[in-house]
């Protein structure tokens, strides 16, 4: 009996065992999840955007949204346990910083006040936004140095558009490769986090797959980990391709190539004329209307830095093929990387071949740097439509922004206004408005080169105006406050004015490379009333001015003239502006 007594206390020991050793085993199981690549923005607009991230474990996930920081709603929830979490948020408000938080079950894991996004502002707005361009990155200390440079020379300014220019990894092309190479070195940064992500691939980036090489393979780590709007849903053509699309943001137009891969007609972009990448490209192009037009993708189409794009068949057809493209379609920029060096050239037009077939004359329609610096012949580029033979695309080589080389070829090529071997570095772009900003960083944080666009700018402008009518004048171009050179004297974007004879003002910008002219044909004063001539006028509102244009008297509501109109108004002559049942009246009165 005891025995048997013994046998059974050991049994339910043995049961409390397994139970109590079952129950830390799922505690620390649970405890043990964690998110192992961190937040990144997909697919940006200006009522939405998608976070992605992954964690280590099957879970559900919740993202809560803040725009004052402090006070947190539940946005979004995933509806099933994942590892790979895709959250879209919606019903966003166009140019609105959000904070978000992301929460695992019920534990909150992520989110300090670094953890924010911008949504786009409204299409076709001019707004300001900043793109930083990278290429040819790969795991290193010239990757960190060139993110690092970049960051603080941003400063505490909000990056809206991270552009990746392919061979984003070097190790192989795997999922693994790219977290080394590609997430854990950006997530030590804020871009991810914070700034819309739209990547292009490389060559390298297809190094894990079967030869020959097909776009949008699903076992491939590139297209499992981006999610690239390929339906047209950020505007542009639908592409039905992740290797290739296109997409709008603000006033811009963004198209992304992919120059290496086979399509799904077994063509690659520079194998035939007719092919659907191509094809597609064109249709995008002509369809767009927004003011500028941004291509990026790998292989370029000058360079004579690490290729020699004379020698490279590829791209010598990619040249033939695509440099036409930009041409008919007023393409303003082209980034691309692949050559480990940084190549800028002016604005280019019929460049179609080798470099031995230039001709600064035929080929450059400015002879400027670009630079905008005050330096000798350093205006900016200015583009009008009004004069068809100021215009081309400026092409830009960034692939060093981990790997560096020296220059093999007969350098530079003849096309670039500058070029740079053996440094890393990074582009930071700026459009605002009809204004477009370029800066090379390097990897210790200098600016190397840069270059400004201005488009529509040097306007002559007629106008005709009543004597003594307001009139505001405003300059064509973006600039830092107090830069403008007014014939008036003043330093102000927009200057107001009552002239009293037919005038012609100007504004200059502070390096006279820019001048807007104002030629204002004023009608004849009018004749001269006495005020209680208008007693019992009726008025919607009603204004007095001196002679200079100055207010004395300023009513914003319904009323009549009386006796008290010109009460506290010194005698002299004054200009009477009113309104009424939907006209305006201007008189010229004595008092």
């Amino acid at each position: 009996m005891n025995l048997r007594k013994s046998i059974i206390s050991a049994y339910y020991s043995s049961i409390g065992f397994i139970s109590l050793f079952l129950i830390l085993c799922t505690s620390t199981f649970s405890s043990a999840q964690k998110i192992i690549r961190y937040p990144y923005i997909q697919l940006a607009q200006s009522t939405s955007v998608l976070i992605r991230y992954r964690t280590d474990q099957a879970i559900t996930s919740e993202i809560s949204l803040s725009t004052d920081g402090k006070s947190f709603s539940p946005s979004i929830k995933s509806t099933s346990a994942q590892t790979e979490h895709s959250l879209p948020l919606n019903s966003l408000l166009p140019s609105t910083k959000y904070y978000y938080r992301v929460h695992l079950g019920d534990k909150e894991i992520v989110g300090d006040s670094s953890y924010f996004f911008k949504t786009a502002p409204s299409i076709g707005s001019k707004e300001k936004i900043s793109i930083f361009s990278v290429g040819d990155m790969a795991a290193g200390d010239t990757q960190k140095k060139v993110y690092n440079a970049y960051l603080n020379y941003q400063k505490n300014n909000y990056t809206n558009i991270f552009l990746s220019l392919g061979d984003n990894v070097y190790c192989g092309g795997s999922d693994a490769c790219w977290q080394d190479e590609f997430f854990n070195p950006y997530h030590t940064g804020r871009l991810l986090r914070q700034s819309a992500l739209y990547p292009s691939v490389g060559n390298h980036d297809y190094d894990n797959q079967p030869f020959p090489y097909q776009q949008d393979e699903p076992n491939m780590a590139y297209f499992q980990n981006f999610t690239l709007p390929s339906k047209g849903e950020l505007g542009g053509v639908p592409s039905t391709s992740e290797a290739y699309y296109s997409f709008d943001y603000g006033n811009a137009h963004f198209v992304c190539l992919d120059s290496y891969a086979w399509g799904k007609d077994n063509f690659r972009i520079f194998d035939q004329v007719n092919n659907i990448q191509l094809n597609w490209l064109k249709e995008d192009l002509k369809a767009t209307k927004q003011d500028w037009k941004v291509v990026y993708f790998h292989y370029p189409v000058y360079t004579k830095g690490t290729y020699d794009s004379d020698v490279n068949g590829e791209i010598i057809k990619l040249r033939d093929y695509l440099t036409r493209v930009f041409d008919e379609y007023g393409v303003d920029l082209v980034m691309s990387g692949h050559s480990h060096v940084y190549e800028r050239s002016r604005p280019l037009k019929g460049q179609y071949g080798l470099s031995s077939e230039f001709s600064p004359e035929k080929n450059w329609p400015f002879n400027s740097s670009g630079r905008y610096d005050g330096t000798d012949k350093s205006c900016a580029y200015v583009i009008n439509n009004s004069d068809p033979s100021k215009k081309g695309t400026t092409y830009v080589v960034n692939g060093c922004g981990g790997q560096t080389a020296a220059h093999r070829f007969n350098w530079p090529h003849p096309v670039m206004e500058f070029s740079l071997d053996k440094r890393g570095g990074s582009m930071a772009v700026d459009i605002e408005n009809n204004r477009l900003n370029a800066k090379f960083i390097d990897e210790d944080g200098a600016v190397i080169d840069q270059f400004t666009i201005f488009k529509e700018v040097n306007k002559v402008i007629k106008q005709t105006i009543n004597a003594y009518d307001a009139i505001e004048l405003k300059a064509s171009w973006p600039a830092p406050a107090n830069s403008y050179i007014w014939s008036t004297g003043d330093k102000s974007e927009k200057i107001n004015l009552r002239p009293l004879k037919s005038s012609t003002y100007t504004v200059t910008d502070s390096q006279k490379c820019l001048q807007d002219q104002y030629e204002i044909t004023v009608n004849p004063p009018l004749g001269t009333t006495n005020w209680e001539e208008l007693i019992s006028q009726p008025f919607d509102s009603l204004q007095i001015f001196d002679l200079l244009g100055r207010p004395w008297k300023s009513i914003q509501k319904e009323g009549v003239v009386d006796q008290h109109i010109m009460d506290g108004i010194p005698s002299g002559q004054y200009i009477l502006e009113y309104h009424y049942q939907g006209k305006r009246f201007t008189l010229k009165l004595t008092h």
